[in-house]
C-alpha cells in the first residue's frame, strides 16, 4: 500500500483560529458567485450533466483550446491518480521538495522513483542541471510552476528545453499549474500544439478559493484526453462543481469579472508577500531563513519549533519537515489578508525575543 499523503488544512483535529496552511486566495469571490453555486446545490435531486461537456467548453474558450482538450476532474487529485493510471509510468521523476501528492499517485501504480534533490543553494529552483537526468530510462516527468512548497517559476527558455528534450526521449512531461495564477508568469497552455507529450494540470481550488467544492481541470492534446478519460467515472463532478465554474468563468454574472479578480489578488498577493518578507526579518531578528518565491506562500527554516507554537496560539502552519529534501526547521506559512499576516506577525515576534 502507498504511504498516507499528508496535507494542510488540518483544522477538523485541531482548534484553529487562523490557517495559513493552507494556500488558498484571501480576496473574497463575493455574494454573486456563492448563489451560483447555491443554485447548483439546490438541484441536488437532478444527475450532473454527463461529461461536463458546458464546463469543459467554457474552460477551452479561456485557453483557446476545443473542448476535447479538456477534462474535468473532482479536484486536480482525482485527475493526477487518473493520468497515472491512463500512462502507467514505469519511472517517474518528480524533483523535491514537492507536493506529496504526486508520489501517492505514483505509488497507486507501482511506479519506481527518481531521487532527483533540487539544492538549497540554489533556492530550491529548477536549473538546467535537470536536463542531464532527462534520459530514456523516465517516462515521466513532473514539475509544479510555480513551485511547492516553495513557490518558485520555472523560466520560460528552461521549461522549453525540458520539453524539447524530453520529446527527444519519449518522455511525458505532467505540469501542473495550480498556483499560476497568482504569479504574472503565462501559462504554458500555448505549447500544448507543439508538445504532445505536455499535459498541464489546474484547478479552481486555489486561486477561487474553493478547496470544498472539489474541482479541477487538466489540457493536453486529444489524444491524451481521451486516453485518460478512460479512467474517470461517470459524473465525477457534482452539480454544485459544475455550477461553481461555469460562474467563476462566466463574466456575463452580474458584479463579477474573472480577469479583475485575478488581476486584484496578484496586486494583494505581491504587496502582501512582500510586507511579510520584510516584517517576518524585523519580527525574528533575523534569526530565519525565508526563500525566494513567487506565489501565495513562503517557505521559511528556523531553529525554533515554530508549528508546535503557533498551534498552541490556534493558529495552523504547515509543517515541511515530511518533505524529500527538506526535514525538521522548514515550514511554509500562506500569504493571507493584512489583518491575518498582522495578527500572525505579532506571535511570531513572541517567540523571538530581543
Amino acid at each position: 500500500m502507498p504511504q498516507s499523503s499528508t496535507h494542510g488544512g488540518d483544522i477538523y483535529s485541531n482548534r484553529i483560529q487562523l490557517d495559513f496552511s493552507v494556500n488558498i486566495n484571501p480576496v473574497d469571490i463575493g455574494d454573486h458567485i456563492r448563489s451560483k453555486m447555491a443554485q447548483g446545490a439546490r438541484a441536488y435531486a437532478l444527475y450532473p450533466e454527463a461529461d461536463n461537456v458546458q464546463l469543459r467548453e467554457a474552460i477551452g474558450k479561456i485557453e483557446g483550446l476545443g473542448r476535447k482538450q479538456v477534462l474535468c476532474g473532482n479536484g486536480a487529485s482525482e485527475l493526477l491518480a487518473a493520468v497515472m493510471h491512463a500512462f502507467r509510468p514505469g519511472r517517474v521523476l518528480i524533483p523535491q521538495p514537492a507536493f506529496e501528492g504526486y508520489t501517492w499517485a505514483a505509488q497507486m501504480v507501482k511506479a519506481q522513483l527518481a531521487d532527483y534533490r533540487l539544492c538549497r543553494e540554489d533556492g530550491f529552483a529548477l536549473t538546467e542541471k535537470i536536463l542531464d537526468v532527462l534520459t530514456e530510462e523516465l517516462d515521466m516527468l513532473i514539475l509544479t510552476n510555480p513551485s511547492n512548497p516553495v513557490g518558485r517559476l520555472i523560466t520560460p527558455e528552461l521549461l522549453l528545453r525540458i520539453l524539447e528534450r524530453c520529446r527527444q526521449r519519449n518522455i511525458l512531461v505532467l505540469l501542473d499549474e495550480c498556483f499560476i495564477e497568482f504569479t504574472r508568469q503565462k501559462s504554458a497552455c500555448g505549447l500544448l500544439s507543439s508538445f504532445q507529450n505536455l499535459i498541464i494540470l489546474r484547478a479552481f481550488t486555489k486561486i477561487y478559493g474553493m478547496p470544498g467544492v472539489r474541482l479541477g481541470y487538466l489540457l493536453a492534446s486529444e489524444t491524451c484526453c481521451s486516453q485518460i478519460a478512460r479512467q474517470l467515472p461517470e459524473w465525477n463532478l457534482s452539480v454544485l462543481a459544475q455550477e461553481a465554474g461555469l460562474a467563476v468563468l462566466e463574466d456575463s454574472t452580474p458584479g463579477w469579472n474573472r480577469l479583475e479578480f485575478i488581476e486584484k489578488t496578484r496586486h494583494i498577493i505581491e504587496e502582501e508577500r512582500e510586507n511579510l518578507k520584510q516584517e517576518l526579518i524585523n519580527a525574528t531578528h533575523g534569526d530565519l531563513t525565508i526563500y525566494p518565491s513567487e506565489a501565495n506562500f513562503l517557505l521559511l527554516q528556523t531553529g525554533i519549533p515554530l508549528y508546535d507554537r503557533l498551534l498552541g496560539k490556534g493558529i495552523l502552519i504547515r509543517d515541511c519537515s515530511n518533505y524529500p529534501g527538506l526535514g525538521q526547521g522548514y515550514y511554509r506559512i500562506a500569504v493571507r489578508g493584512h489583518g491575518e499576516n498582522e495578527k500572525l506577525l505579532r506571535e511570531i515576534a513572541k517567540l523571538y525575543p530581543e
